[in-house]
């Protein structure tokens, strides 16, 4: 055998530690992950069969298994304002949003870009493809064309909110009045959540090679629901049918989930992909968990019940979770602004007074988390809860642990432990700065409900 010089031997060596170094999955490792963010709408916990409920989610359940599900996080009790606590990683009380307002339907400004920075502003800046599909209702479309990209967002295929004199906008199912990058058509004899659906992927295909920020705000499961191309092959033709209906919307999102999870796999970027699945608010029609309602009421949303605001959170992303889990830290929506920035390394906006704090370390498995209290808020009516106590700005404290329906009010209990929780929750609540204004000064009929006759985003 001829012998081999040793330099050349130690150039070899060197060449082959570098392509072990740099290897596809070393490389895909130090990449800046992507996150894909589905919200679906008027869905709780009482929903998803992997938070113990008789309506099967397979899809979903498979993302739990996979990731990390959190048991108590919390947002807001409607759609506008949690939206809006996301985007901008705010409460109520410093965005002003503290009731649900459709601007599209009710006039004012809404959202404003000169105000705030969304998460989508600040993953566009640090170098983020980014796009929105699904529901918009916080800002006009028609009367500021460009707000999508003054938030960060550079593509768009929405349903842009039922809007005021213009009856075909209410379509978002069947027949759904859909705007894409700026151009809208009503797409005739087609479903609205598929397009958008379609469109999602299409996205997420187009931008594959880079890092990319998906928010996915479901057109799913909001009245006045209908009965999705599964429920029309069975030979079922229109939404009427109250809970067997939003079964089979259910059904339709969790699949819907299920093919995104599949078209990221068959990508072969699932592994560097932050996927999270939320809802925005308590069912407006309450499902059962472990058998029971978890309301007194006809529905979750639109009131401060524990259940208007828990919601389903959960996080699959391989790159980050070493061991899935399901954590019982506590959480609200504020923490998603802070959690996507650190996830990508972007850099928070200078200036801004961001609530939340990233989940980052909880999803690692390097801390447990560990936060005092979360907080949720609708109209001047606020409240917060620690792991066991919840209390609102009224006074009233329950035990949500011996009391889930919050039958029986404890503040005038004498019991140490409930004097003890109450002035602890107090204290903190008394922390909490006065409300900021409104962002939607001059709105239509303010103070007033909305006429039944129309349709309700």
């Amino acid at each position: 055998m001829t012998s081999m010089n040793p330099g050349k031997l130690v150039t070899l060596l060197l060449v082959a530690a570098t392509m072990i170094f740099i290897s596809p999955r070393s490389a895909c490792a130090a990449e800046r992950p992507n996150i894909l963010f589905i919200l679906v709408d008027d869905i709780g916990l009482d929903w998803l069969s992997c938070y113990g409920v008789e309506n099967p989610t397979p899809n979903i359940d498979r993302l739990a298994r996979e990731g990390v599900r959190f048991e108590t996080a919390w947002a807001t009790p409607l759609c506008t304002s949690t939206r809006v606590e996301f985007l901008t990683g705010q409460y109520p009380f410093r965005s002003g949003w503290k009731v649900h307002h459709d601007v599209p339907d009710r006039g004012g400004l809404g959202l404003d870009p000169d105000r705030v920075t969304t998460i989508a502003r600040v993953l566009r800046d640090s170098g983020y493809a980014t796009a929105l599909c699904g529901k918009w209702q916080i800002n006009d479309l028609r009367t500021d064309p460009g707000i999508l990209a003054k938030h960060g967002f550079q593509e768009h295929c929405l349903w842009p909110d039922g809007e005021s004199e213009n009856p075909a906008s209410k379509s978002r199912y069947w027949d759904a009045l859909l705007q894409t990058n700026g151009k809208r058509r009503t797409h005739t004899g087609k479903f609205g959540p598929d397009v958008v659906h379609d469109y999602a992927k299409d996205f997420v295909a187009r931008n594959q090679s880079k890092p990319f920020f998906l928010y996915y705000p479901m057109v799913c499961c909001h009245s006045p629901i209908d009965a999705t191309p599964a429920q029309r092959a069975a030979g079922m033709r229109t939404g009427k049918g109250g809970k067997q209906v939003l079964s089979g919307m259910m059904t339709y999102v969790d699949h819907q989930v299920g093919d995104l999870m599949d078209h990221l796999d068959l990508l072969g970027i699932a592994d560097n992909t932050m996927f999270v699945f939320a809802g925005d608010n308590g069912s407006a029609r309450p499902g059962l968990l472990n058998g029971r309602s978890l309301t007194t009421g006809k529905k979750s949303k639109g009131h401060t019940f524990n259940i208007s605001v828990h919601v389903p959170l959960i996080f699959k992303a391989p790159y980050l979770i070493g061991k899935p889990s399901v954590s019982e830290a506590l959480t609200d929506f504020t923490d998603l602004f802070p959690t996507f920035a650190d996830t990508a390394g972007a850099e928070l906006p200078t200036g801004a007074k961001l609530e939340g704090r990233s989940l980052v370390p909880i999803l690692s498995g390097s801390s447990d988390g560990s936060r005092a209290w979360i907080y949720s808020q609708l109209g001047k009516l606020r409240i917060i809860r620690d792991q066991r106590y919840k209390l609102d700005s009224n006074g009233a404290l329950f035990d949500l642990q011996a009391d889930s329906l919050e039958k029986n009010d404890l503040r005038s209990s004498s019991q140490p432990e409930h004097v003890e929780a109450r002035d602890r929750l107090a204290k903190a609540l008394g922390t909490i700065p006065d409300d900021g204004p409104p962002p939607f000064e001059g709105y239509r009929g303010a103070g007033k409900k909305k006429s039944k006759k129309k349709n309700k985003p």
